[in-house]
């Protein structure tokens, strides 16, 4: 399995365990996903993707440390984990449910650093291509450069045969041997 499946798959036992969210079905209506959607990730049909995230992160209220869930820190699954319980003041009190109403300017932060981080990255994509499509061109001029070389010495060699053509006799023919007819 895909590791960015097996977080996913591990904060979804987190959610069902510690925050309540006991079905595919409930967490799918809190992304805003098909259930078909959670299926297909848990059961690594597909892969999680950055939109995929956010709206995990959306939904389980931003408790999940993003890195987590990008499979870049292996160690530090909730935010609370990364900062010694510093943030622990964007968390509903105790016995509040998780569920309450998010500070959307939160969301919006948050939505936007991992579109920006989304794109950073197909830049640098981008960019490799770039370098690979240069690196092409180079081996194609120097192909083109042997075709050409191969080509000049092929109508060299077909000008010798020219050449070996007005002989009056074919080349690499002995003459008859008188001894021959005995």
């Amino acid at each position: 399995m895909r590791l960015r499946n097996n977080i996913f798959a591990a904060a979804f036992d987190y959610l069902k365990r510690e925050k309540g969210i006991k079905t595919q079905k409930r967490l799918a209506e809190l992304m805003g996903v098909s259930e078909d959607t959670i299926t297909r990730i848990l059961k690594d049909r597909c892969e999680v993707t950055e939109d995929v995230i956010t709206k995990l992160q959306t939904a389980s209220g931003c408790i999940f440390n993003l890195q987590w869930l990008r499979g870049e820190d292996p160690i530090h699954m909730l935010i609370e984990d990364l900062n010694d319980g510093m943030v622990s003041h964007f968390l509903p009190p105790e016995g509040e449910e998780r569920n309450a109403p998010i500070d959307h300017s939160s969301l919006v932060n948050a939505a936007l650093a991992a579109k920006d981080e989304t794109i950073n990255v197909l830049k640098s994509q981008v960019t490799d291509l770039r370098i690979q499509l240069v690196e092409k061109d180079k081996t194609i001029e120097d192909k083109n450069n042997i075709i050409a070389m191969l080509k000049q010495r092929l109508a060299e060699m077909e000008s010798v045969n020219d050449n070996f053509a007005k002989y009056p006799f074919p080349l690499g023919s002995a003459e008859p041997d008188e001894l021959s007819h005995l």
